[in-house]
């Protein structure tokens, strides 16, 4: 552009300083050839609008951070009914979005397809059965949400654990200044209930919250020393909430889980985790699903409760788990959908408000089928995780897993917290494929 404008410049007859009347038009129209829109490109070809979302941190911290508070935290029992809706707002729109994304990579893998065979027939069973429709709804966005942002940013876990534990510290310190400063929870025995608590609305909730927690910051002490020193704090923090309340069960095994993570060797850590998966598998197997027969074995009764010193019945879970099994029993293969604190009181024993066992509520929801579907994510998982289990990170986390099951024999969890230490499990492989690329670029 710059040559033709010299050449026509030149080209124009310069006769004692004073141009002819053509002459002026041509020059005329070479200037305002500068002002045109077409010169604009010239100026800014070299400036860009397109954002990379793969390569962003902010926003998948913010998913991140309402997705956390939305699961963690029970903001309705605080009397902040409208930040609830606002968090929950968050986070379905967060999910809209990161699933727009991931249909345009136009991508899903086998284990993502399991839980939306898992979520669609739970879904389904509700939709038949007339049950809590609406609260499964909300349950399906929070899983797929989880999912969907581990899967999008899979090739940064580095940055989506640390978002994960960020957010998870703050709900423990805030659960911690919640208890502080509303001694009458659990301060005096008169005025304690089990509801009202900032952790899942309900102390025997606090356990599956703080173990996940515990093992999204182990999964970060690899990149740096500060998240040690931050899972030791957050360690005390749970530790005196739990004592505060006095849910033992979830004290007792996050206490074993922190034990077992102070194991020398891999054997011995591996040991730690077959004999715990081994005690779930037993305990479901012969207690749980003999409901109150255990009260008529007498070799049970001396060892609960002439050695151990316990109640037989488990706080009166044995008659959950036998009303839960009568239930089950009448629709065994298809179950009930997801069901409410109503439904509960309605089919179950008046002061069962579930049967206080994860695999009863998953029989209960969905039967045989939905069971068999989650059973089918967890060899997944641990198909995918043979590979890494020298890795003292990987035993760790399988640790938490063994652990949080073993909570679940007396607790009925939702389905985000057991299936959360899951996906870190299938997805943590590319914290160390990312790791094993840099160390061959650094040499």
């Amino acid at each position: 552009m710059a040559c033709t404008q010299a050449a026509l410049y030149k080209s124009i007859n310069i006769r004692g300083g004073v141009l002819s009347p053509s002459h002026l038009f041509i020059k005329g129209r070479t200037i305002m050839s500068l002002f045109t829109f077409k010169r604009i490109p010239l100026y800014f070809d070299k400036i860009s609008a397109r954002v990379n979302l793969h390569d962003m941190t902010f926003l998948p911290a913010v998913m991140i951070f309402f997705l956390v508070i939305n699961t963690t935290l029970s903001l309705s029992a605080l009397e902040m009914q409208l930040l609830s809706y606002a968090v929950l707002a968050m986070v379905i729109v967060s999910f809209l979005f990161m699933l727009a994304l991931v249909m345009h990579d136009k991508e899903i893998s086998r284990y993502g397809f399991m839980h939306f065979l898992f979520l669609l027939f739970l879904f389904a069973m509700t939709l038949v059965n007339v049950n809590d429709i609406k609260n499964d709804i909300y349950n399906s966005i929070a899983i797929g949400l989880l999912l969907l942002l581990i899967r999008y940013y899979r090739h940064r876990m580095n940055m989506i654990l640390k978002c994960f534990t960020i957010a998870f510290t703050v709900c423990m310190w805030l659960n911690l200044f919640h208890l502080v400063t509303h001694p009458l929870l659990w301060l005096v025995e008169d005025h304690k209930d089990g509801i009202g608590y900032l952790l899942g609305d309900n102390y025997n909730q606090m356990g599956c919250r703080m173990i996940v927690a515990l093992a999204a910051n182990l999964m970060c002490i690899r990149y740096s020393r500060i998240w040690l020193f931050n899972f030791i704090i957050m360690a005390v923090v749970i530790i005196v909430s739990l004592l505060m309340v006095g849910s033992m069960t979830s004290l007792s095994m996050i206490v074993v889980f922190l034990v077992c993570c102070l194991l020398p060797t891999s054997k011995l850590r591996l040991s730690a985790i077959c004999g715990l998966f081994a005690v779930f598998l037993l305990f479901q197997v012969f207690v749980v699903f003999n409901g109150r027969g255990l009260e008529n074995n007498e070799l049970a009764a001396y060892l609960v409760e002439d050695v151990l010193k316990k109640d037989l019945t488990f706080t009166y879970r044995t008659h959950m788990w036998e009303s839960a099994l009568k239930i089950i029993e009448e629709s065994p293969i298809w179950g009930w959908g997801f069901a409410d604190a109503d439904w509960y009181k309605s089919n179950m024993s008046s002061f069962a408000i579930g049967p206080h066992n994860f695999i009863l509520a998953i029989l209960i929801h969905g039967g045989v089928i939905l069971l068999s579907i989650y059973i089918i994510i967890c060899g997944k998982v641990f198909k995918n995780v043979l590979p890494y289990l020298k890795e003292k990170n990987i035993q760790l986390l399988l640790l938490s897993v063994a652990c949080l099951w073993i909570m679940s024999l007396f607790e009925m969890y939702p389905y985000y917290f057991m299936l959360y230490p899951l996906a870190l499990l299938y997805y943590s492989h590319y914290v160390y494929d990312d790791a094993d690329k840099c160390t061959l670029m650094a040499e």
